[in-house]
Parts: C-alpha cells; sequence; structure tokens
C-alpha cells in the first residue's frame, strides 16, 4: 500500500507563471536544499507527457541518487505530474496542482510513493522518508515562494 504526503503553499504569483516555472526542469536547482547537489539532468525540453528527465545528484553530498522520470500528465495551468521509472522508490508520483487565489496562487504538492513492498518497505515509507519530505517540500516551498515573490508582483483583484 502506498503512502501519502502532501503540503501546500500560497504563491503571490499566477497559476501560470508558477506552472511554467515547475515544468522546466532546470528551474530544479532554484528549489534545491543545499545538502542535495545535481551532479548531472538531462531531458528534451520543458513538460510534455511522455517526456523523460534524468536526473543523478548527491544527497548530502556523499549519498548517490539516480532517477528516471516521465512526465505523467501536463495540464497547464493547472496539473503537473511527473513519475519515476527508475530508482530508490518502487513508487513515487509527485503532483503540483496550482489553484486561483485572489493574491496569486496555492500549490498543493502531492506526493504517492512506496520504499519497498513489505512491511519493512512500509515502515522506512512512514517514518524515515515521511520525515525527509516534510523538510524538504519545507524548503522548496520556501525557495518556491521567494522565487515568486522575487520575479512577480503580487496579483491583485480589481475594486
Amino acid at each position: 500500500m502506498p503512502s501519502l504526503f502532501h503540503a501546500s503553499v500560497h504563491l503571490s504569483a499566477s497559476c501560470e507563471t508558477m506552472f511554467a516555472f515547475h515544468s522546466d526542469p532546470n528551474n530544479l536547482t532554484k528549489v534545491m536544499p543545499p545538502t542535495l547537489q545535481l551532479v548531472s539532468l538531462k531531458t528534451d525540453g520543458p513538460a510534455e507527457e511522455g517526456r523523460l528527465i534524468e536526473i543523478h545528484c548527491r544527497d548530502w553530498w556523499v549519498l548517490p541518487m539516480h532517477w528516471t522520470c516521465r512526465w505523467k500528465t501536463v495540464k497547464p495551468p493547472h496539473l503537473l505530474a511527473d513519475e519515476i521509472l527508475k530508482g530508490p522508490f518502487n513508487l513515487f508520483v509527485h503532483e503540483h496542482r496550482f489553484e486561483p487565489h485572489p493574491e496569486g496562487c496555492v500549490m498543493h504538492d502531492t506526493v504517492t510513493y512506496a520504499w519497498g513492498s513489505s512491511w519493512w518497505g512500509r515502515l522506512v515509507s512512514e517514518t524515515a522518508v515521511r520525515a525527509y519530505l516534510v523538510l524538504l517540500f519545507k524548503f522548496r516551498h520556501y525557495r518556491t515562494k521567494k522565487w515568486a515573490s522575487a520575479n512577480h508582483a503580487p496579483t491583485r483583484s480589481a475594486d
């Protein structure tokens, strides 16, 4: 049975702006924590259903991680989802949902994941992996919010 993680953040940029930002894999380094070092990133361009992304990074500067992901769902400007094909998880699907808000948008990150299929894998998923995701997304949302504020003036509804 897979585990589910969800986190949300209010952003001062529009759904369209944030969708464009997250659909470009080259922006990954702008939201990565300093403990996660990108070694290489290979892709044929921005998000397109079926397009592959290969990521090689080092976590905590020493643990090698190799991921091959595919854009699973691309529905501008509200839904962007990628899934792991090869990597450390049996299942890993990451969805970005962008919901309009009077002052920009709300971004919802939902991760469906499984690290192993036994009771041990479930235990690791629900403890260590969940704790890692909480910290990772707190940092990612902090950086995303900072980027949105610096690059796009807040949208305001007309009076």
